[in-house]
């Protein structure tokens, strides 16, 4: 009998000491400073969103969270590093719409792939858009719009950041539910796009609210539809695109997730998660994203993971049904 009992109590031993290791991670994290890869230039939203972020998660674990931008490959380059680095969460990554739902479609050769590589921790920021025309447009809504275009096949234009990024989408996606046909023109950012509304090269752009804002507040441009879900607070009396369409699919709005490498620690997630949405909550974050267009997106991990899967497919139907491809 001693035998055995030298044999139980060794795995009791050993049953104690895995079951005291595994909160570890959470009691310890972080020991060291985390390293918040950006995969933009300073200045855009993701960037604000990362900045934000590490300023908060600095105080909240009293460790600092350091943002490092990455920009290459329209994001792709700093998720991929994100993707590769080991999965203790002192590497996390800031991750938008591009480099987690659409580059993969895109390109099956892709360095790294967003389900077998990342996990996404928590839903951070979306930023909602806003289509935006010159004030000489014989429209004045989404509605006229839409007539306008189906009076006149392929010659509305419209202007958006870059070609195959979620604005171009989903303002195919549009062209596709309503059976119309627009001539888009991609530019290197919301400003380019902007310019040439204004100067009455593009009919519209569809661009981040908080860009177009000051042109539409002064009189420049006129807004014809919102793209998120619901009203802008700022602009109430603009309609949004469900409202004036009924196309409940339409998601005009581009998003970011806190993402890490696949294997992270269940109990360093869960911690990234809870602090995430704490920080959410706070009334001085939420006021200070909405000065610059952005809305929280509280949740628990596996709330943002299915929104991003849901985006994935939903991005997926969309390029099969326009054909459209990186260039």
């Amino acid at each position: 009998m001693r035998p055995m009992r030298s044999v139980l109590g060794i795995c009791a031993v050993l049953l104690v000491g895995a079951l005291a290791t595994h909160p570890a991670h959470a009691q310890t994290y972080p020991d060291k400073p985390v390293r918040l890869i950006v995969p933009f230039p300073p200045g855009g939203a993701t960037d604000v969103t990362g900045r934000v972020l590490a300023e908060e998660l600095t105080a909240y674990f009293k460790q600092t969270f350091v943002v490092e931008n990455r920009a290459g490959a329209a994001g792709a380059i700093g998720i991929d590093q994100v993707a590769k680095a080991k999965p203790d969460g002192y590497t996390l990554g800031v991750s938008g719409v591009g480099p987690t739902a659409i580059f993969p479609i895109l390109d099956p050769k892709l360095s790294y792939n967003p389900a077998r590589d990342l996990d996404v921790i928590a839903g951070l920021s979306a930023v909602d858009l806003i289509f935006a025309a010159r004030n000489n447009l014989p429209a004045n809504t989404m509605k006229d719009v839409i007539a306008y275009a189906r009076a006149n096949p392929g010659k509305l234009t419209y202007g958006t950041a870059g070609v195959a990024g979620p604005a171009q989408l989903q303002a195919e996606n549009l062209a596709l539910h309503e059976n119309i046909k627009m001539l888009h023109v991609p530019f290197p950012g919301d400003s380019p796009a902007l310019a040439a509304v204004l100067s009455g090269d593009v009919d519209m752009c569809f661009v981040g609210a908080a860009s177009a804002m000051p042109f539409v507040t002064s009189g420049k441009l006129k807004a014809l539809g919102i793209g998120s879900p619901e009203r802008l607070k700022s602009l109430p009396e603009v309609a949004t695109v469900i409202e004036q369409t009924g196309f409940k699919d339409f998601t005009g709005f581009t998003w970011n997730v806190l993402v890490a490498p696949k294997g992270t620690p269940a109990a360093i997630a869960n911690a990234l998660n809870k602090a995430i949405n704490e920080i959410s909550a706070k009334p001085e974050i939420i006021e200070r994203f909405a000065g610059v267009g952005l809305r929280t997106m509280p949740g628990d991990a596996k709330a943002a993971a299915d929104f991003v899967a849901g985006e994935a497919a939903r991005y997926q139907r969309i390029l099969e049904a326009t054909g459209i491809k990186r260039e």
